[in-house]
């Protein structure tokens, strides 16, 4: 399918600005085993999930590949998550869980139990806010291999190899030159439609069509008007956090290392296509998320693994067990009116 088709396909919601939707992509839930990428992340997952989204009223766009069909069977996938099931189930019940299909749930011979147990919502979903479009589907679509049609031969070699060596999702997802290339295609179709996409599957969180490491210029700015307006050891923190983000960025390019605004932006960026990054990092987990009227990029980390992030960014919402970090936030009509503006 191509993405006009998908486009041409997707059913149509409304978008208010009372509205708050979540969406996740990548979660790789498997079987528990040592072969299993979710296991890192999964406590802070349910802790977001039962003591955040479920209780403040969000609804879940679950944009592909949250269980991992092509390593694990469905059945033990349920048994190993049960407890994320149980939440998703009660949020589903009650319509508040959007799912759309990722290419590592496309598995022949487990269509029954699937359909039986965890229905998928289609491919892509189109929402309309104030009279323009977001377009949400896994990201899969733009590319040739990863479209599903190749599942049975990947199912195999995942199964056979990557399972035996213990090769994660998250290794398999590091070829930046696949990724350029995909991003690029949705970045071209967005860009052409005037409609600004929300994608999964690279795993690479996107805002505004950046990367964080392109994202570097906003992160300082942000850090010098808190310094600004800070006083004392607060002050002092922050121009320690910017001469550590200063130090990082003085690191010669890994070879190859390609960004997607060096091939496709030239003189005009185009804020058009975001990805909701994936669970399988070793720090935690993103999402994008949308509130009154708002998108934003936020990343959620335990305590103990999060330390990096205390230090440049303060924490916007802290639980027992889980703490979340707005990184991006811009409004909806500023995004897009610079799309229609500047495509």
């Amino acid at each position: 399918m191509s993405l006009d088709d998908l486009w041409n396909s997707a059913p149509v919601r409304p978008l208010t600005d009372q509205d708050k939707i979540a969406f996740f992509s990548d979660w790789h839930m498997g079987d528990g085993g040592p072969n299993d990428d979710f296991k890192k992340n999964a406590a802070v997952v349910l802790e977001a999930l039962k003591k955040y989204y479920e209780p403040r009223g969000w609804t879940l766009v679950l944009n592909g590949d949250i269980e991992e069909y092509l390593r694990a069977r469905p059945e033990a996938i349920r048994r190993a998550w049960a407890p994320v099931f149980t939440v998703l189930h009660r949020m589903r019940a009650e319509g508040r869980v959007i799912r759309l299909i990722g290419n590592h749930e496309i598995r022949e011979g487990a269509s029954a139990f699937i359909e039986a147990h965890r229905p998928f919502d289609g491919e892509a979903l189109r929402f309309n806010y104030q009279g323009r479009s977001l377009f949400v589907f896994h990201g899969h679509q733009a590319g040739k291999v990863n479209n599903g049609r190749y599942n049975a031969l990947i199912s195999w070699s995942l199964r056979v190899f990557a399972n035996t060596f213990r090769i994660g999702n998250s290794s398999i997802a590091n070829d930046n030159g696949k990724k350029i290339k995909l991003e690029r295609t949705v970045y071209e179709f967005s860009r052409a439609r005037g409609i600004l996409s929300i994608i999964g599957h690279t795993h690479r969180p996107l805002f505004e069509s950046l990367s964080g490491k392109e994202s570097q210029s906003y992160h300082l700015e942000r850090l010098c008007r808190r310094w600004a307006k800070a006083q004392g050891a607060k002050r002092e923190a922050i121009r320690e956090a910017v001469d550590r983000y200063r130090a990082r960025n003085r690191t010669e390019p890994k070879p190859g290392e390609l960004h997607l605004s060096d091939l496709v932006y030239g003189d005009v960026l185009v804020p058009c296509l975001f990805n909701s990054g994936c669970a399988v990092g070793k720090r935690g987990l993103t999402v994008l998320e949308i509130k009154k009227g708002k998108l934003a990029l936020s990343f959620w980390s335990d305590p103990l693994r999060s330390r990096r992030w205390q230090g440049e960014y303060k924490a916007s919402t802290v639980l027992s067990g889980a703490l979340r970090f707005v990184l991006r936030r811009e409004s909806l009509d500023y995004l897009l009116g610079r799309i229609e503006l500047l495509k």
